[in-house]
């Protein structure tokens, strides 16, 4: 004779899969599955001094015009 469900089997259900669902987030977040604010705002800066030295080697911008950017990247 095949077993039925019992009462409370779709519960125990619910509660592993939350459980299953409650960890791989866990798994996720620690992987870097997040926005992480700190190192991202210094990168954006680094990011901007990067930008400005390539269109100083490009010719796009004077060595007047550079110095001034990067002296005012500085001040930030």
């Amino acid at each position: 004779m095949k077993r039925r469900y019992q009462r409370g089997d779709a519960g125990a259900a619910m509660l592993v899969m939350m459980l299953v669902v409650m960890v791989g987030a866990l798994f996720w977040h620690d992987r870097g599955g997040h926005m992480q604010t700190a190192p991202g705002a210094q990168r954006a800066q680094k990011s901007a001094q990067e930008l400005l030295d390539e269109a100083y080697a490009r010719g796009q911008i004077t060595r007047e015009e550079y110095l001034r950017k990067r002296e005012d990247l500085d001040r930030r």
